[in-house]
């Protein structure tokens, strides 16, 4: 059998529970190593106007901060929307915003597949059933079949004055700016 990439993660109350514990590490000052890799979400609902706080993976990709999903509040960013970020132990605006582009989407779980390599199924939530190379064609059904998705992050800063709005930062912080910041 060819090999086919498929969505692989906890179901029910084992990835309810798993949430809940990475949700109260992450949002500690001092989450330790986790979270390097590990962040928080924080966002409104587009439609119900109620506030997430999801835990996810962030990556680094083409220069920009990702996180790939293919659960459904991915929808929630079409187009951009505001939010916030628990990352490193400090929180922050962010601006997130669904990749619209397909083709793009399969690149970049590929590479990060061939990156994480035997960590890849847990840090992308993915897993590859069936024999041989998985090469960028089992990515584009992929993304087609199970949604998979990327959100990209763009890390914001806050304007000096209380009622100025936040200043773009497209690039990832270096390891110089991601020391531990106050809430």
């Amino acid at each position: 059998m060819s090999p086919v990439v498929v969505r692989h993660l906890p179901e029910g109350p084992e990835r309810a529970a798993a949430d809940a514990r990475m949700r109260e590490l992450l949002s500690r000052p001092e989450p330790g190593p986790v979270a390097e890799r590990l962040a928080l979400l924080h966002f409104t609902g587009r439609r119900s106007g109620r506030p997430y706080t999801v835990p996810a993976g962030v990556h680094s990709l083409d220069g920009a901060l990702v996180v790939a999903t293919g659960s459904g509040w991915r929808h929630n960013f079409t187009g951009g929307a505001p939010g916030e970020l628990t990352w490193r132990g400090g929180r922050r605006p962010v601006r997130f915003a669904l990749v619209d582009d397909a083709e793009r989407t399969a690149r970049g779980y590929l590479e990060l597949y061939r990156r994480y390599g035997e960590e890849a199924p847990r840090r992308l939530g993915i897993a590859v059933r069936g024999e041989g190379a998985v090469g960028l064609g089992e990515f584009r059904e992929a993304v087609a079949r199970h949604g998979l998705s990327l959100v990209e992050l763009t890390l914001l800063t806050r304007a000096p004055q209380e009622n100025s709005a936040p200043q773009e930062n497209s690039a990832p912080p270096s390891h110089a700016e991601s020391e531990r910041t106050p809430r």
